[in-house]
């Protein structure tokens, strides 16, 4: 399969591109297919000429997984990954048809629950501050902004963030991370430019920002920074780059390519426990301990361990990705797990921690698994295979307990 283009300051191009979106089909319930705990988002052809599909996945451990009888499309009513699931319902902002949107999947159809107006806001970021509450952030006309959505009813308020205001040859806000921890917001940004003449020499912006809000007013009481790496998270609507872990402290990881900046290192920062202050005692430099791979996507796997995806050093953000395991209250690299190649795509939610394991979808150059992690045994185990012509696993999600 040809290369995806997820860079989100285009995504209002390509949502453009899509069909556009039904009339609003109100739903006062939803459902999970029945017996279907796992799913994946998938897509079949190359771009432009691509469909994306949300497929059951009965079990991570064995079997098959193809989209005969199994794959209810998105195309037209999204826009492709990313999506935010929880609990059996996806939830989607398209800019594009002026949309934000609940759904889920029924009978091989993606339902539509609620669709409200929403054209404001490009979406990059989002966290959970409770079960029925979302809260996101994205961009809209060259400003920061937020909505916070109780996804029950669909009802939503709105607001500005008072982020610092661009430096000189940046117009673009780039949404980072978001996590939730005792009343507060942390989210990671940085600016960037939609000059596209000058790529890929594109303007950096040499530090990393993150914001601390107030969740009662939204206001931002201060922000951080750091001036030894940038890009502090990609867009999470796509994959996560950041954790609080057992002891509530907040890690967080960099990926200054996907911000243009191919010399900067991706390195993990803490936030502890009751600070709102970036650890000065933690820096675990990734890239030093790993032959210069970068990191676009990090999950928690308890016991102070994590799965990171990581790319080999280079200029193309959509190039061969691996897996490795880190310690992160030391910082250490414990090992690259033996697994193939994952070709291509830097934005792919590709891990479902499960009972202190970790599942890891491998899009290989000859066939696709599900393999299983177990960090107490450090062994691998084949999983689950994708069959039937599925040119993409984009995301695995678990749906239920």
């Amino acid at each position: 399969m040809k290369t995806l283009y997820h860079n989100t300051s285009k995504l209002l191009l390509m949502a453009l591109m899509v069909l556009s979106i039904s009339s609003c089909e109100k739903r006062n319930v939803g459902q999970v297919e029945e017996g279907t705990k796992y799913s994946a988002v998938l897509c079949v052809g190359s771009w432009p000429n691509t469909a994306y599909y949300i497929a059951g996945i009965q079990s991570l451990t064995g079997g098959t997984v193809s989209l005969a009888g199994n794959g209810a499309e998105m195309t037209g009513k999204v826009y492709a990954q990313d999506v935010i699931q929880k609990d059996g319902f996806y939830y989607h902002c398209n800019a594009g048809s002026g949309r934000l949107g609940k759904y889920h999947v029924e009978n091989g159809a993606l339902l539509i629950d609620k669709e409200i107006p929403f054209a404001w806001l490009n979406w990059s970021s989002y966290t959970w501050v409770d079960n029925n509450t979302l809260v996101i952030f994205g961009e809209g006309k060259g400003e920061p902004r937020y909505a916070v959505i109780k996804v029950d009813k669909m009802t939503i308020k709105t607001g500005k963030l008072n982020l610092a205001a661009f430096p000189a040859a940046f117009n673009v806000y780039n949404m980072g991370f978001a996590e939730y921890r005792s009343n507060k917001i942390f989210l990671g940004y940085g600016f960037g430019s939609d000059d596209w003449s000058k790529y890929p020499n594109m303007p950096v912006f040499k530090k990393g920002l993150v914001a601390v809000i107030d969740y009662n007013t939204m206001t931002v009481e201060k922000s951080l920074e750091d001036t030894r790496t940038n890009g502090f998270g990609g867009p999470n609507v796509y994959a996560p780059m950041s954790f609080v872990d057992e002891n509530n402290d907040l890690y967080f990881i960099s990926d200054p390519v996907g911000n243009y900046d191919y010399q900067s290192p991706s390195a993990m920062y803490r936030i502890k426990n009751g600070s709102t202050e970036i650890d000065p005692t933690y820096y675990f430099n990734f890239s030093a301990v790993s032959n210069n791979e970068m990191v676009p996507a990090m999950w928690y796997i308890g016991n102070g361990k994590a799965i990171v995806r990581s790319r080999i050093a280079g200029t193309s953000i959509d190039t061969d990705h691996y897996f490795c395991v880190i310690d992160v209250k030391s910082g250490a690299l414990i090992k690259k797990l033996d697994l193939p190649a994952d070709k291509g795509e830097r934005m792919v939610n590709g891990v479902i921690v499960e009972d202190g394991k970790a599942f890891i979808a491998v899009n290989a150059a000859d066939k696709d698994y599900v393999w299983q992690y177990d960090p107490a045994t450090d062994k691998l185990t084949k999983g689950v295979e994708f069959v039937g012509g599925i040119d993409y696993i984009l995301r695995i999600e678990k749906l239920r307990d």
